[in-house]
């Protein structure tokens, strides 16, 4: 039974994981798609407001993050607790957007913005982003995961649909995040559908407290995520920054190729006891899956660089695109571990993701100062520093571990989630 099971699960991670490939595949030819469709200027206003809505969106995969747990951790009727983090999905995006509202007149000073328009629509689509993880969350934490893919790729495609359509008819910024609200909204409604139409209840501290506290430590993730191409991008020349960032598709493929383990197993590590017996295993899984990428690229050498980018890519790079594959993977690896820590309400990952952003920071000023800095350095510094992260995060399991092991052999009662939530 076990092992029907654990194929069971097996088929879910790979489920969601193609679900969310197919999305971020879709993100990808919707910025090939603008980058030809816009002149350069505008393009880079339109992808310096896709940052801010990437940052913008964190407090959104804390509420996933949270609607996941609490789900997760409790057994018998959930519909007062749904309802209640639907209201909570409701009230952070409510907060989102009036916080990019204030953010508009800072954004068009800093960004250069040519239209404030732009960044007004975006912050109205903080709103559906919010929503919709919320809704993921929800499908996410009652496992079920088919309509969790289907809610995930329902709502990428939308959103992009509608951002296509808007450049293509407007041809500016605004015009593609005016489409890409328009399609989110269509989008939200459809994951709404799909979980059910839940309601809304109020009593929201709880909840909403621990999604900021678990928003704190994904925010400095998501630095972490991005950073290593944004220090190349302001360190190095122009082209090796443009080699650079080829490089770093690679790194999100091997980042979000097992995805869906992480998925599957939050809502388990709601409970201690699943938590020590599930964590090993599945960070295992995401470390073979990285570890055969890490191998099929650094087997093809400097042929690997220009089979992503083209034949116009790989002077500064050459063999060590393996790197970028090695980077992705450990990344994954340390966001299995983080999700474990929120688990468990712990304070420490929020710091230590933070600490190795402004380490990394650091390391590569020092690089940049003694004239040291290359593409190959970057990455390499970015590889070590998540490698230590990792380490720090392992050693953290294994002590939890070490405390609970005269308990093992007895029966364990579900912990539930890291924050009590009335029914």
């Amino acid at each position: 039974m076990s092992g029907l099971r654990f194929r069971g699960e097996l088929g879910s991670a790979a489920l969601v994981s193609v679900a969310l490939l197919g999305t971020n595949a879709l993100a990808y030819g919707f910025t090939v798609l603008a980058a030809r469709a816009l002149a350069p200027a505008a393009f880079g206003e339109l992808a310096a407001l896709m940052s801010v809505l990437l940052v913008g969106s964190v407090p959104a995969t804390g509420v996933q993050t949270v609607a996941a747990l609490y789900l997760g951790g409790r057994d018998g009727d959930r519909s007062g607790v749904v309802r209640r983090l639907h209201a909570t999905a409701g009230a952070t995006g409510l907060v989102v957007t009036a916080a990019g509202v204030l953010a508009i007149a800072p954004a068009v000073v800093l960004l250069h913005l040519q239209d404030p328009a732009a960044m007004a629509w975006l912050a109205v689509l903080l709103f559906p982003h919010t929503l919709v993880a919320g809704y993921q969350g929800i499908l996410q934490g009652t496992h079920r995961y088919g309509r969790l893919a289907a809610v995930a790729a329902g709502f990428g495609a939308a959103k992009l649909a509608g951002g296509t359509v808007g450049l293509l008819v407007g041809g500016t910024p605004t015009a593609a995040l005016a489409g890409m609200t328009v399609g989110a909204s269509v989008g939200a409604a459809l994951g709404w559908a799909g979980c059910g139409f839940p309601g809304l209840r109020g009593r929201l501290r709880a909840p909403a407290l621990a999604a900021a506290r678990a928003s704190a430590a994904l925010l400095g993730f998501v630095l972490l995520l991005n950073l290593d191409l944004l220090l190349a991008r302001h360190h190095l020349p122009a082209g090796a920054a443009g080699e650079y960032a080829v490089g770093s598709i690679v790194a999100k493929v091997a980042f979000w190729l097992p995805q869906g383990v992480g998925v599957v197993l939050l809502p388990r590590l709601a409970d201690a006891g699943r938590r020590r017996r599930l964590l090993a295993p599945a960070l295992a899984l995401v470390a073979g899956v990285g570890a055969v990428l890490t191998l099929a690229t650094a087997a093809l050498g400097a042929a690997a660089l220009p089979l992503v980018g083209g034949a116009a890519y790989g002077d500064s790079l050459g063999a060590a695109t393996w790197c970028f594959a090695a980077l992705g993977t450990l990344l994954a690896v340390a966001q299995l571990l983080l999700y474990s820590d929120i688990a468990a309400a712990g304070r420490l990952p929020g710091v230590l993701v933070w600490s190795a952003a402004v380490l990394e920071v650091a390391a590569v000023q020092v690089l940049a100062a003694t004239g040291a800095l290359s593409a190959v350095a970057v990455v390499a510094t970015a590889t070590l520093i998540t490698a230590a992260l990792v380490a720090a995060g392992l050693m953290r399991h294994r002590q939890e571990r070490a405390r609970t092991a005269p308990h093992l052999l007895a029966p364990e009662p579900s912990t539930g989630s890291p924050v009590p939530l009335p029914n």
